[in-house]
């Protein structure tokens, strides 16, 4: 399967993400912003609440460097002002925003597009690895 991204409206504007983990959670889609640089980073999360796409994003292999501390820098975050990851690592939220809606049953509307979906894109709930695809492929 090739690489799935979304498509969304954000403040008027239309914009295009990565999706860290489609399919994973029934297409409850979570937008996170990761700012502090010249353009910020969007990426679509699917996650149960706000909290756990910030877990989710950063257990993931391909996206998570942007919010996990790098050992060099671990002296520059003090015992009191450390958050931790689901596995255990030192995470910077500092420069991190969710858009969303807790208890919604679609939190971030989007849709997702790929090599291997219609053109048009399908709605993250209608997205499943089995009709697309495999997705260790």
């Amino acid at each position: 399967m090739s690489k799935i991204t979304a498509t969304f409206t954000l403040n008027g504007h239309e914009l295009t993400a990565d999706v860290v983990n489609a399919g994973d959670w029934f297409g409850k889609t979570w937008l996170i912003c990761i700012e502090g640089g010249f353009t910020p980073l969007f990426l679509i999360v699917e996650a149960d609440s706000a909290s756990d796409a910030i877990n989710e994003l950063a257990d993931s292999e391909e996206f998570g460097h942007h919010i996990i501390v790098d050992n060099a820098d671990l002296t520059d975050y003090s015992d009191d002002d450390r958050h931790y990851g689901p596995s255990g690592q030192i995470i910077d939220t500092d420069w991190l925003s969710i858009h969303g809606c807790e208890g919604c049953a679609v939190p971030f509307s989007c849709r997702y597009h790929g090599d291997d979906l219609p053109a048009e894109g399908v709605l993250p709930t209608d997205f499943y690895w089995d009709d697309f695809g495999d997705e260790e492929e």
